[in-house]
């Protein structure tokens, strides 16, 4: 089947498509009223498109300012996490394919990255791009 409804549930190992070597995909949102997220890694590159809102994010050790129509794309190995929003952000992800011996999932440095952490809501920085 050429749809897969990642507004019902994300694409998995189980559910994609005959010839799709992506990993993973669907989508992820950090609200405002009670955002969290956590810093984390994959074995396999990944890529979000962010559809909605403002935010301040960290991948591959910088940080930078999105908003929607961006794409952010982070390396395997490389860390990534939302940091601040500004406005309620919505994107949509999908994770390339995992080499062979490589995990899936969302990979942690430590423990205390794996616990997923409060996103703080704050006013847009006078900096952020129009």
């Amino acid at each position: 089947m050429p749809v897969i409804r990642t507004s019902n549930k994300s694409l998995n190992r189980a559910n994609r498509p005959a010839g799709c070597d992506k990993t993973s995909a669907g989508v992820f949102s950090v609200l405002t009223t009670d955002g969290k997220f956590d810093c984390h890694y994959h074995d396999c590159d990944e890529y979000w498109l962010i559809f909605k809102g403002k935010a301040k994010i960290l991948s591959e050790g910088k940080e930078y300012y999105v908003k929607s129509g961006d794409i952010v794309f982070t390396r395997a190995g490389d860390e990534h996490d939302v940091l601040e929003i500004y406005e309620d952000l919505e994107a949509f992800y999908f994770e390339d394919e995992t080499p062979e011996g490589g995990r899936i999932g969302h990979l942690h440095k430590s423990d205390s990255k794996a616990k997923k952490h409060d996103v703080s809501t704050k006013p847009l920085p006078s900096d952020f791009p129009i």
